[in-house]
């Protein structure tokens, strides 16, 4: 016969043994509520930049701020159900998709950003060509194939437990592990090897970016800080994610609800607050403005050399 504890931790018990913990806390309806809302409110701001922007790459990170909405809403429901199986389960699948959801429009926005500055800056050179400084087309494939991964491991590996065998509990573990992971190598050697480096390049020599000197009053290295902040709350969630599933039931991370708020919660609201104020398909905007003006420039002193401008 299958009772349900009425006391933490909450889930399940068969002949008097806890088959899956559902929770080791009965989760805060506030917190989960304060962040619902925040998410909604940075989610909403997306979508007026999706539409005024056209910025159709962000799909997947409108997705992302989605799921997390909802995720701390099944969190927020959890707190008066707390042995009900949709909620844990729901709130376990929308929080952990959704990183590799905002993952996704950082690599895509990243090429957009060198792109931009780099490959206007020699107009003959074509777009399909990998520049020099920073390869733009070879490595988001495979950070965006490992956030594919990421997703679909995480997906069954929530799941699993629900049959409530050890067998299946083991393997969710280790397949979500996998996921996360995958995502972590994919977002350190985004950080170190294709960001980083052309931060540093532009940085040290600004003249590479023709936009950069026609206009040095916008905050054109900005945008990379904060590619940077946002990879960087990536990887810090995703470390402790992984702590979390590899101490399992019981273990300090799971047993504490504060570390899902404070290392989930809050970093990825940086990343879609952070967008929000630096978005980066602004600044692809702004080099797109500036590069047709330098070329009605170019083509009036063209008319003015050639003595066919002002009547001459």
């Amino acid at each position: 016969m299958t009772t349900f504890n009425v006391e933490p931790p909450f889930g399940p018990v068969v002949n008097g043994t806890m088959i899956v913990v559902f929770w080791e806390y009965r989760p805060s309806n506030i917190a989960a509520y304060l962040f619902l809302a925040l998410f909604s409110l940075a989610t909403l701001g997306h979508l007026v930049y999706l539409v005024w922007l056209r910025a159709w790459i962000f799909i997947p990170f409108l997705l992302g701020g989605i799921c997390q909405i909802f995720g701390y809403f099944e969190r927020a429901l959890a707190h008066t159900s707390p042995t009900v199986l949709r909620p844990w389960i729901l709130q376990n699948m929308l929080l952990l998709v959704s990183p590799p959801l905002l993952a996704a429009t950082l690599y895509l926005s990243h090429d957009r950003i060198a792109i931009a500055l780099l490959h206007h800056h020699r107009p003959s050179q074509p777009r399909s060509c990998c520049h020099t400084l920073c390869c733009t087309c070879s490595g988001t494939k495979a950070y965006i194939l490992a956030d594919i991964i990421a997703i679909f491991t995480q997906l069954i590996g929530t799941v699993l437990p629900a049959s409530g065998t050890p067998e299946a509990e083991r393997l969710s573990k280790i397949v979500v592990l996998v996921g996360l992971l995958a995502q972590l190598v994919a977002l350190g050697v985004f950080l170190g090897l294709d960001c980083g480096r052309l931060h540093a390049r532009l940085r040290r020599d600004p003249g590479l970016s023709r936009a950069m000197v026609a206009d040095p009053g916008v905050n054109w290295l900005g945008y990379f800080v904060v590619l940077e902040v946002a990879a960087g709350m990536l990887v810090v969630r995703s470390v402790v994610r992984g702590a979390e599933y590899l101490e399992g039931p019981g273990g300090f991370v799971m047993r504490h609800e504060v570390f899902v708020y404070v290392f989930d919660a809050v970093p990825m609201l940086v990343v879609m607050v952070g967008f929000l104020v630096l978005h980066p398909l602004r600044l692809v905007r702004e080099v797109v403005k500036l590069e047709s003006h330098a070329k009605v420039e170019g083509e009036l002193a063209q008319l003015r050399e050639g003595g066919s401008w002002g009547g001459c």
